[in-house]
This record gives C-alpha cells, sequence and structure tokens, in this order.
C-alpha cells in the first residue's frame, strides 16, 4: 500500500486545523524521509506532521539519537524542523500520516513538536485510525462542501492524541522552560509597550540567544510573536465590542491605527473592517 492525497486549500480561512496531505504505507521498506529544517518539500515549512503506527516498526532520528517505533507508537514535527525518519528493512511499518496546518490551537497541541519532535504511545491507536480512514475517505472524492467535515475529523483526531497519548523519552532542551516562561510574558503583556531586549532581560540571556532560541522553540521569531498575541487581542475586541478600529489599536499595543491595519491585514489577509464584518452574522 502507498496512498498519498492531496486536499485543496479550503475556501474558508478561519479553521482551527485543516488536512493539507494524508496518506499512508504498508510494507514499503525503502519509505526514508530526510527534510532539512525550514524545507518547503510539500509546504512542511508551514504544516505540522503528524504520523502513527499500526503494525511494524521503523525509526526516527533527532538530536543525534536513533529511536525505534512500533505499533501503537506515533511522533508529530511541527513547522520548520528537520525531519527524518525511515521503515525498517526487515519489518517495514504500516504507517499513516497527515500534514496539516494549525491556527490558535495552543492549548490543544501546547509545545508538543514545536523544538523537537514530540515522539508518543497510544493505547488506543485503532481510535486515531478510524478518523484518519475518514479523512481518506474524503479525500478519495473531495468536494468543498466536506471541508467542514474534513476540519472536524482532524480536530478529533488531535483531541484523542492530546488527551490520551504519552510522551516517549527524549532528552529536553534546558532552554524551554525559560523560553515557555518568555512566551507566556509576551501573551499576558502584549497590550503593553514591551521590547525584546526587555523580555530577553526577563529570561537572563542575551538578545541573539534568546531570539534563536524562541525561533527554534516556537516555531516563529520573537517579534512575530508579540505581533501575533496582539493581533489575536485586537481580534477578540473586533467581535466582542462595538469599539472603534483607532481605539482596539491602542488597546492592543499599537501606537498608530495605520499601522495596526497594516499589520492586522499583513496577518490576517484582512483589514480589521473586513474582519469584523465577515463575522457579523
Amino acid at each position: 500500500m502507498r496512498e498519498h492525497i492531496f486536499f485543496p486549500n479550503p475556501s474558508f480561512p478561519h479553521y482551527s486545523c485543516y488536512p493539507d496531505f494524508i496518506g499512508g504505507y504498508q510494507n514499503h521498506a525503502s519509505h526514508t524521509v530526510d527534510r532539512p529544517a525550514q524545507s518547503s518539500d510539500f509546504k512542511l515549512n508551514q504544516l505540522y506532521n503528524l504520523h502513527f503506527i499500526l503494525k511494524g516498526k521503523g525509526y526516527v532520528y533527532s538530536q543525534g539519537t536513533k529511536y525505534e517505533l512500533s505499533a501503537g507508537h506515533g511522533f508529530l514535527y511541527g513547522p520548520e524542523l528537520a525531519q527524518r525518519y525511515q521503515a525498517d528493512l526487515s519489518d517495514p511499518w504500516d504507517i499513516r500520516w497527515v500534514h496539516f496546518s494549525a491556527s490558535a490551537l495552543e492549548s490543544l497541541l501546547g509545545n508538543r513538536g514545536i523544538s523537537e519532535v514530540w515522539l508518543f504511545e497510544h493505547h488506543h491507536i485503532e481510535t486515531l485510525n478510524q478518523r484518519m480512514d475518514e479523512l481518506l475517505s474524503l479525500g478519495r472524492n473531495f468536494d468543498l462542501q466536506q471541508e467542514i467535515r474534513a476540519s472536524a475529523i482532524l480536530y478529533e483526531m488531535l483531541l484523542h492524541m492530546s488527551k490520551e497519548a504519552v510522551p516517549l523519552h527524549l532528552p529536553k532542551d534546558p532552554s524551554l522552560p525559560g523560553i515557555h516562561a518568555a512566551a507566556n510574558y509576551m501573551r499576558e503583556h502584549c497590550t503593553q509597550s514591551v521590547s525584546i531586549t526587555e523580555i530577553a532581560i526577563f529570561t537572563g540571556y542575551s538578545v541573539p540567544y534568546f531570539s534563536r532560541k524562541f525561533h527554534q522553540s516556537m516555531g516563529v521569531t520573537p517579534t512575530a510573536y508579540l505581533l501575533e498575541s496582539r493581533i489575536l487581542h485586537a481580534k477578540k475586541l473586533l467581535l466582542s465590542t462595538n469599539k472603534t478600529i483607532q481605539d482596539i489599536a491602542v488597546e492592543s499595543g499599537f501606537s498608530q491605527s495605520s499601522y495596526f491595519i497594516h499589520c492586522f491585514k499583513k496577518v490576517v489577509d484582512l483589514t480589521p473592517e473586513q474582519f469584523r464584518l465577515s463575522w457579523d452574522s
């Protein structure tokens, strides 16, 4: 078995998650992947990459270590990570995968797969496979009327994974606690006048080291993360209040409304007013 299915770009831009490329391999001993960090191959510099194993075994490489995975195991790569894995030659894995986009899923995915591959064990792997079979079935005969269902199936799959998967042992980057604390600080204080230098001092790291480790761990630069936090705050105000664009700009940490509008459109692909109207129903 070798199956590759690509989903077209969704017509609705606000799904929290959406499949891009799905498939599976069975009895394929030559299945080997070795992609550099930030590879644009299959848009993997933008997507999460989830695999889980039904039978057989294979290997995932991380930080110079080779990990053997077998039935009931899985692994998740976040965007922009180097990816290296392969099937065992004598007992190749029966594996399924889904490459997907995700937006505002911090509470669900947390930091899984962000700074390094996340290896896990799932005691009910067949549950994931049932959802995967549904996605494969949709993808084989896809039309735009099914894209809501595709997003919902994937979200359910991620819920099962996040709730029931148990992490396998993998050495942790000692800088992660400080980086995660900085990310939380930035999210909580995004409406205030904060600088990257101030955040770096908060972690105890130099600015270059902090910026490099933050990008590696979170998948975006500190500046981009701070901007995203402010845009998320602005979205909330746009949809939950009748405040003016000027007032929302100031309350979201922007000194000028024109700059706020420019940044919002760059991130969301809509102006703040267009975004507000698109949800006005």
